[in-house]
């Protein structure tokens, strides 16, 4: 009897220590990940708040969307501009779409320079 009591209380706690190194692994990949992710490249909430940047950024969306050809993922990159220089980031579909998305920003009134950050899926 105290044997199996004994065995239960293992079984217990080696089944708390998984669950806790589960967890701790889940918490490190997340944070390299991020920091993967952050290679110091503009994201939105870095978007200058100046009028000029904030009427390239709308403009280039709205190129975007309103192109029946491109997307769903190639409508929905971020868009962030500042000081006219604007940076894409973000899927699209193949590397057609991808010149076609850029090309769109750089027509657009005061883009002076365009970064292409944009990733093809597969």
């Amino acid at each position: 009897m105290r044997l199996s009591g004994l065995l239960v209380g293992l079984l217990f706690m080696f089944a708390i220590a998984a669950c806790h190194k589960s967890e701790n692994t889940t918490t490190g990949s997340t944070t390299t990940d991020n920091r993967l992710a952050s290679n110091n490249a503009p994201t939105a909430s870095d978007q200058p708040e100046n009028e000029a940047d904030r009427k390239i950024v709308q403009d280039v969306r709205k190129a975007l969307t309103s192109d029946d050809s491109l997307s769903t993922t190639a409508k929905n990159v971020t868009v962030v501009s500042s000081n006219g220089n604007v940076t894409l980031r973000g899927n699209v579909k193949d590397d057609s779409e991808k010149q076609k998305v850029v090309d769109k920003a750089t027509q657009v009134a005061g883009v002076s320079k365009v970064d292409n950050q944009l990733t093809v899926t597969q």
